[in-house]
């Protein structure tokens, strides 16, 4: 009896052993059965199961997961830290944080801090998707189909503020909409602030604009995108001097003289049978036309508002295209969403409170 007992006592103990970032950590742990369900106090306790990872390891890994490859992220563990963790750990572990920094912020609240006047903007970024149908092959490489998908990218700012709040989507152009209200509820946007908005001229941003804001807000379309058609126009409109007259119809345009630029450019326009290809003050005209009331530059510069929407257009370089435009990747809509998610918690500088929310622990583990 008593050398049944021993071996009893004995097969109750494991050890558990996990990955940190000070290296590979092994305990022995006591195991007790509850019924038919085994029990292991320890890993309930400290929330860790054997082969798991450490929170903080988790950190490191979704901080770099965040900025470069998986494959990268392999390397970078090795080089600073000595661990050797595989490529699919890498992306398990990313991808959930990624998803619920998602949630994350889907969640935040508006601020208390009214703002008399933000400045927004909008943009698109086509990036890689992957997708699967259903195909009775085996081989899912046979049957995936690749495509570029928009994301787009809202930003919103206070006047005379650098700070800035990213939200993102592949969504819809409504779903981009509400995430323009809600970088501008964040900043203290109430029933009395006025919202001056940017973009390129796209139909769906000045639409969204308008449907979230009314009343409140204004839209601009970017003057160096305007500058572009009028750049192409100064070829046919001043074959001698096409810089000379290109400044000359910007500063036009500075001075509330859009009228003049649309004269000025009806007295140079091609025939009809040219095709749009070869008649860039067709397409210059045609522009502006259809986007009466976007070009107020003279107003916007006398409340020392900004013309150009450059910082949206940035943006896109640095939250959506670094990471998920990186050669060799392509992604799945809802996993390019919620690694978007990620990076726009980090730039926010959501980042700590992101963590501090995953886990009671991160408090005392930090």
């Amino acid at each position: 009896m008593e050398s049944g007992t021993s071996q009893s006592k004995e097969a109750q103990k494991k050890k558990l052993h996990w990955s940190t970032s000070l290296g590979r950590q092994e305990i022995e742990v006591q195991r007790y059965l509850d019924g038919k369900k085994l029990v292991i106090p320890f890993c309930h306790s400290a929330e860790m199961g054997c082969r798991d990872y450490s929170l903080l390891l988790e950190r490191v890994v979704t901080d770099f997961g965040a900025d470069v490859s998986f494959g990268q992220v392999v390397e970078k563990l090795q080089e600073h830290y000595g661990l050797n963790i595989p490529a699919s750990a890498v992306q398990n572990i990313t991808k959930k944080h990624a998803k619920v920094c998602y949630d994350l912020l889907e969640e935040k609240e508006g601020s208390s801090i009214k703002a008399d006047c933000l400045i927004g903007e909008m943009d698109g970024a086509m990036i890689p998707i992957l997708s699967f149908e259903p195909n009775e092959s085996a081989d899912r490489r046979k049957w995936r189909k690749t495509k570029w998908k928009e994301a787009r990218l809202s930003v919103v700012r206070k006047h005379n503020s650098t700070s800035k709040i990213f939200l993102a989507t592949l969504g819809s152009t409504d779903r981009a909409g509400t995430l323009l209200g809600c970088c501008a509820k964040r900043l203290g946007w109430n029933n009395k602030s006025k919202v001056h908005c940017l973009g390129d001229g796209a139909r769906w941003i000045y639409e969204q604009v308008d449907r979230v804001f009314g009343a409140q807000g204004e839209y601009l379309i970017d003057f160096f995108h305007l500058s572009e058609y009028l750049a192409n126009a100064s070829k046919s409109c001043c074959k001698d001097n096409p810089k000379e007259w290109l400044k000359k119809q910007q500063t036009r345009m500075k001075e509330g003289g859009c009228n003049v630029v649309l004269a000025e450019l009806k007295t140079y326009l091609e025939p009809k049978e040219e095709s749009d290809e070869n008649a860039p003050v067709r397409r210059c005209l045609r522009y502006m036309k259809n986007r009466k009331g976007q070009f107020d530059y003279q107003s916007a510069i006398e409340k020392k508002l900004p013309i150009g929407s450059g910082e949206v257009e940035s943006g896109n370089r640095s939250v959506v295209q670094k990471r998920l435009k990186i050669a060799g990747a392509w992604w799945k809509v809802e996993t390019a969403e919620h690694i978007l998610a990620l990076r726009c918690v980090r730039i926010n500088g959501d980042w700590k409170e992101y963590w501090e929310r995953y886990s009671p622990n991160w408090v005392e583990a930090a």
